[in-house]
C-alpha cells in the first residue's frame, strides 16, 4: 500500500491555533494534519534534555504553547515535554492480545517488557523496579530489547495464547482467562536492595484518561469500569495524580481520587512474596465475538528439528486470529486499519484455511463473497481475482457441497467482472463497499476499476498505480479457481469457458513480461505462487535474481530494512517455487532476526502511520510510531511460506504435483520428522521421514508426488491413499 504524506510547519500550526478567527473545522484539520509531524519532532527534542538542558527547556516551552490538548495523543506529548524525566511508554513493538472477532475497542495491546493495556483507550499497566529510596532502576517500558525475552505460550484450557516475558528483574505473563478477565502472573527476581511495583497509569500501550480511582482494601476500581485485584495483598497502595511533583514515590493518602485531566495513577508495592497475580476485569464492555473457534493453534501436528520454525508458524495463526473483527479480516493492527481490505484479507483467509483454521476461514468468506470491491483505496482491479482464489481455496479444502452451492452465484458474478475488465473499451467504474483511507476520500477515481483493456490484458488500478502484470496474474488465478468450483458443481461449459479465457490471459501475460511492465515490484510477488501464471521460468528467475542482487548483500542477506515486508516474504516464496529453498530460508532467517516485537514473530509496514484513520490519536499511547505493526498480510505470507516449505502443490504444469518437504533443509534429514493434517486444495497430507525413507499419506484426490531438492534423487517414497 502506498504511503500517505503530509506536513504542516509548527509555526503555521501555532499561528492558526492561537488565531481568534480559528474555526472548529480549521482546528480539526490542523490537528489531524500536524499531529504526526509533532510526533516526529518529539523524539529528537526529548533527547536534548540529556545533552543541552537549556535548549530542551526552550523547545519545550515553544511546543507546549502550541499544544492546546487537541487529542489524547497531543495531551501525552504535552505531558512528556513538561515532565521529560518521568517514565513513559516504550511505543515500540506493540502486539495485539485479544479475542478473535471482538471489536477494535476491545483489543488488548502488549509492548516488549510486559507493559499492557487491556483494551484500546483504557489505561496502562507497567512494572517498576526501584532502589530502596524509590529511584527507578528499570521499568517494563525502558528495559533494552537485549534484556527482554518474549514468547507466546499456550496454557491448558485457554484458547488464547499468553505472552510470556523474561527480564533480569522479573518474569511476567499476560493472559486472557475468560469471563472478561485479564491476568498478570508475575515472578520477582529482585534482591533485598530493590523494590518492585505494579503501576496503573493513564499512559500505556493503548492508554486513556484515568479520572477516577477507588481502593477498598482488596480491589482497585478505575473509571467505574475496571476492577483490579492483586494477590497476595500489596504492602502499600498509593493513588494520586501525575501532575503532582514526586508522584513516582508519593501518593495522595486517599482511598478515592478524582483526576479532572485524567492523569490519575495507582501504585502497588510488591513485598514479602516472589509470585504475584493481578486480575483485571472489564465490568462494562467485555470482549464478545460472533466467531466460533476451538483453538488458535495451527491444526497441524508437527515434529520438526527446529522449534523456532514451529513456534513461528503457530504465532502467525494466533496473530491473524487475534486481529479479526466480527467476521472480517484486518490488514494490520485493527486500530490502525479499522476496515476489511480485500487484498490483504484474501491471503489471510487462505493461510488460515491451509493451517487448519477452516471454520474460521469459512466465516470470513461471507463478505468476500457478497461484496466485489472493498478496501481503503476503493474499487481495485485485483479484487475479483483475489476473492475468487481465496473463496475457492477454502471451498476446495472444505469439500462441502452446501458451501459450494452458496458460493456459486458470487463466483459466477466475480468471474463476469474479470471478463468485463478484459473486454473493456473505456474506463470501467464500479461501486465499492466500506470505508476509504481518510487522506483519499476526496479522490475522483475511487470507483475506477480499470481503463480500456490493451493487448489482451486488464489495465487495472491497484495501489493508485497500474501494475498490469500483478492485476492480470491474480485475475488469471481467479478464473482458474472459478473453473475448479464449476467443475465440482458439474457446470462443465462454464468451467471450460473460464479455462479458455485464462489460457488466453496467460499467453498475453507472458508477452507483456518481456516489456517494461515487468519492472513493477508487484510482478515478483505473484508470478509463481500463488497464481502460477509464469510459463518461462528461466526468464522469470533471471529477472528475480537481478532484483535480489540489488536488495541483498554478498551473504544473500537483506541489506536494508524493507518498507513493505509482505512483498519481501512473497518474493522469498517465489524462490521456493523455483526449487531454490536456500534463498527462501535466508530471507526467513533474516525476518526471524528482525522482528517488530522480538520473540513474538511480528513484522511491520512502511514508515510512520501508513494510511492512518487517526484512531491512535485518540489513545494515550503509541505516540511516535515508526511503522505499522503487527501486519497481517505479512503474517499470512509468512504462514503460507512456512506451510509450503513442508509441502505444496506445484501447479506450473498441466497437472498439479505434490512436493513433499519442498523447502526442508538438508541438515534436517539426519533426524526423524513428521507432518500431519497439512491442508491443500486436493486434500490433507501427512508425511513421515524416518531412517532415510519417506512415507506419504494422501486423503483426497490422487496426484503425482515428488520430494523437495534436499532429498537425494534415489530416495524411496511410499505413497498411501
Amino acid at each position: 500500500m502506498t504511503r500517505e504524506n503530509s506536513f504542516l510547519g509548527l509555526p503555521g500550526r501555532a499561528f492558526f491555533l492561537h488565531s481568534p478567527q480559528r474555526t472548529q473545522r480549521t482546528q480539526k484539520f490542523l490537528s489531524a494534519l500536524s499531529g504526526r509531524v509533532l510526533c516526529v519532532l518529539l523524539r529528537p527534542i526529548l533527547e536534548l534534555r540529556f545533552r543541552r538542558p537549556w535548549l530542551f527547556a526552550a523547545a519545550a516551552v515553544l511546543l507546549s504553547q502550541s499544544l492546546l490538548a487537541q487529542s489524547p495523543r497531543l495531551e501525552v506529548i504535552h505531558a512528556m515535554l513538561q515532565r521529560p524525566h518521568d517514565p513513559w511508554p516504550r511505543g515500540k513493538g506493540h502486539a495485539v492480545l485479544a479475542v478473535p472477532g471482538c471489536a477494535e475497542a476491545s483489543k488488548g495491546y502488549h509492548e516488549p517488557g510486559g507493559s499492557f493495556s487491556p483494551s484500546f483507550g483504557s489505561f496502562g499497566v507497567s512494572i517498576w523496579v526501584t532502589d530502596i529510596a524509590g529511584k527507578i532502576v528499570a521499568t517494563s517500558d525502558n528495559l533494552p530489547f537485549d534484556e527482554i525475552k518474549q514468547q507466546l505460550v499456550w496454557l491448558r484450557d485457554r484458547k488464547l495464547p499468553a505472552i510470556e516475558t523474561e527480564t533480569p528483574f522479573y518474569h511476567a505473563r499476560w493472559s486472557f482467562v475468560g469471563e472478561s478477565r485479564w491476568q498478570l502472573d508475575l515472578r520477582l527476581l529482585t534482591e533485598s536492595d530493590k523494590k518492585a511495583f505494579v503501576v496503573f497509569r493513564s499512559v500505556g500501550p493503548a492508554g486513556g484518561p484515568v479520572q477516577l480511582l477507588d481502593w477498598d482494601t482488596k480491589q482497585l476500581r478505575i473509571n467505574e469500569r475496571w476492577s483490579i485485584r492483586p494477590s497476595p495483598d500489596p504492602a502499600t497502595v498509593s493513588i494520586g495524580d501525575e501532575s503532582v511533583e514526586s508522584w513516582q514515590v508519593s501518593g495522595s493518602g486517599l482511598n478515592r481520587y478524582t483526576s479532572e485531566d485524567g492523569w490519575g495513577f495507582a501504585r502497588f508495592e510488591l513485598r514479602g512474596a516472589r509470585d504475584w497475580t493481578v486480575s483485571i476485569r472489564d465490568n462494562l464492555m467485555p470482549p464478545t465475538t460472533p466467531l466460533s473457534y476451538s483453538s488458535m493453534l495451527a491444526g497441524l501436528e508437527l515434529n520438526l528439528p527446529n522449534p523456532e520454525f514451529t513456534n513461528g508458524l503457530n504465532a502467525q495463526v494466533a496473530h491473524l486470529m487475534m486481529g479479526l473483527v466480527n467476521n472480517e479480516t484486518r490488514p494490520a493492527d485493527p486500530n490502525q486499519y479499522p476496515l476489511n481490505w480485500l487484498r490483504d484479507g484474501a491471503y489471510a483467509i487462505v493461510a488460515l484455511a491451509r493451517a487448519g483454521q477452516l471454520e474460521s476461514a469459512k466465516q470470513l468468506c461471507r463478505p468476500f463473497a457478497e461484496h466485489d470491491f472493498f478496501g481503503g483505496f476503493g474499487a481495485e482491479a485485483d479484487g475479483p481475482g483475489l476473492a475468487l482464489w481465496a473463496l475457492e481455496e477454502v471451498a476446495a479444502i472444505a469439500r462441502d457441497k452446501d458451501f459450494d452451492r452458496w458460493l456459486w452465484p458470487h463466483v459466477e458474478r466475480k468471474s463476469g467482472l474479470i471478463l468485463e475488465m478484459l473486454s473493456a473499451t473505456e474506463p470501467l467504474r464500479k461501486p465499492y463497499f466500506g470505508p476509504i483511507v481518510p487522506a483519499h476520500t476526496n479522490r475522483n477515481d475511487l470507483d475506477l476499476v480499470c481503463d480500456a483493456a490493451k493487448d489482451g490484458l486488464i489495465a487495472g488500478r491497484m495501489d493508485w498505480q497500474r501494475p498490469i502484470l500483478f492485476v492480470n496474474a491474480v485475475s488469471y488465478r481467479g478464473l482458474r479457481s472459478a473453473a475448479e468450483l464449476a467443475e465440482r458443481l458439474e457446470k462443465t461449459a462454464q468451467a471450460n469457458g473460464w479455462r479458455d479465457r485464462a489460457s488466453d490471459l496467460k499467453q498475453a501475460w507472458g508477452k507483456a513480461f518481456d516489456s517494461s511492465e515487468a519492472d513493477n515490484e508487484r510482478t515478483y510477488i505473484c508470478g509463481l505462487y500463488p497464481t502460477w501464471v509464469v510459463s518461462d521460468k528461466v526468464t522469470f528467475q533471471k529477472k528475480l535474481a537481478d532484483r535480489r542482487e540489488m536488495s541483498h548483500d554478498d551473504g544473500d542477506r537483506v541489506k536494508d530494512k524493507p518498507l513493505w515486508t509482505y512483498f519481501n516474504v512473497a518474493e522469498a516464496h517465489q524462490w521456493l517455487a523455483l526449487g531454490q529453498p536456500d534463498k527462501a530460508w535466508n530471507d526467513l532467517r533474516w525476518f526471524w532476526d528482525n522482528q517488530a516485537s522480538p520473540g513474538l514473530f511480528t513484522w511491520w509496514e512502511g514508515s510512520g502511520e501508513e494510511n492512518t484513520f487517526h484512531r491512535w490519536e485518540q489513545a494515550r499511547g503509541w505516540v511516535v510510531p515508526s511503522h505499522v505493526t503487527p501486519h497481517y498480510w505479512t503474517a499470512a505470507e509468512m504462514l503460507l511460506l512456512q506451510l509450503d516449505i513442508l509441502a505444496y502443490l506445484d501447479e506450473s504444469g498441466s497437472e498439479p504435483t505434490l512436493l513433499i518437504g519442498a523447502g526442508v533443509p538438508k541438515e534436517w534429514l539426519d533426524m526423524t520428522m513428521s507432518v500431519k493434517r497439512l491442508s491443500t486444495r486436493l486434500g490433507k497430507v501427512d508425511w513421515e521421514w524416518r531412517k532415510g525413507k519417506m512415507t506419504v499419506w494422501l486423503r483426497g484426490e490422487k496426484c503425482a508426488v515428488k520430494l523437495g531438492p534436499a532429498f537425494k534423487p534415489d530416495t524411496k517414497v511410499k505413497v498411501k491413499h
